[in-house]
């Protein structure tokens, strides 16, 4: 038989939105549950803000050692230790992972339950063995990356920002499809790391921001040597043994001009985010 609790607050997502609810909440006196399947931190501390950042910063160094042609400062053209890199990276995470911590939230008063949550009716959730009955129910399941349906994607493999800070090795030659914040700042950071860069955009780069602001950094990342093309959709991917190739199609007034191809050794594919919803059983 299941274990049953009433409380205050339910969160469903030990994510940045969940954790603040649940630190806030209880600090203020409220008796909180806080559901989570995964990793706590979510997103933004494994996969999201913290390591792309460390890495940002890590790729920034690498740019400050090659000097700056702009001032007449010129060095010797270096290469990272990729495996430090990656191991600086993980060492940010690590020190920030105690504030998000299983742990931590304990001695906030919060019950943190390590499984799946799902609806069992407008005021339950269940899951981990345990039913809880709440005046509140914060929804804060987050979102994962969506994948598009581009012929022969799934044939071979791609990275998402969840899976690209596990790469072993510097990419030759990175492709990127999609031009919108996480695609931009991974195009920057292996570019300075020493990788080529080509990004895929249906439309425009960063579309949502400022045009003046994103053109002056069209301007710059161009400037620094990243392979920017935009207003081409990529029709197909191919695999083979070493390297994957992108068959773009350039779209005139939103319709399709001309086709070619882009060769590379790693995908990152950054097309947007979509809702994490699956399994709590919404319509209950």
């Amino acid at each position: 038989m299941a274990d049953t609790q009433k409380v205050d607050i339910c969160v469903i997502g030990g994510g940045s939105g969940g954790l603040s609810v649940a630190a806030g909440a209880s600090q203020m006196g409220a008796s909180v549950t806080l559901f989570e399947s995964t990793k706590m931190g979510g997103d933004c501390l494994n996969h999201g803000c913290v390591p792309s950042k460390a890495l940002l910063a890590a790729a920034k160094a690498m740019a400050r050692q090659r000097g700056d042609h702009a001032f007449g400062i010129q060095s010797k053209p270096g290469f990272p230790d990729f495996e430090n890199v990656k191991a600086h990276v993980a060492r940010v995470v690590d020190a920030i992972a105690p504030m998000d911590s299983v742990e931590r939230f304990g001695g906030l008063g919060v019950r943190v339950v390590e499984a799946p949550a799902q609806f069992t009716g407008s005021q339950t959730v269940a899951g981990g063995g345990l039913k809880v009955t709440a005046r509140r129910i914060v929804i804060a399941t987050g979102s994962k990356p969506a994948i598009p349906s581009i012929p022969g994607l799934d044939n071979g493999p791609f990275l998402t920002n969840e899976t690209i800070f596990d790469v072993e090795v510097l990419p030759d030659h990175l492709l990127i499809i999609g031009g919108g914040p996480n695609g931009i700042e991974m195009a920057q950071a292996y570019h300075e790391l020493g990788a080529r860069v080509t990004v895929v955009e249906m439309f425009s780069i960063l579309a949502r921001d400022d045009p003046e602001l994103v053109n002056l950094l069209r301007l710059r990342l161009i400037n620094e040597g990243i392979d920017i093309i935009e207003g081409a959709a990529v029709r197909r991917v191919t695999y083979s043994s070493n390297q994957i190739t992108l068959t773009i199609e350039n779209m005139v007034g939103g319709k399709p001009a001309s086709e070619r191809k882009v060769v590379g050794t790693h995908l990152l594919v950054a097309t947007g985010r979509t809702p994490s919803t699956a399994g709590l059983d919404l319509e209950v």
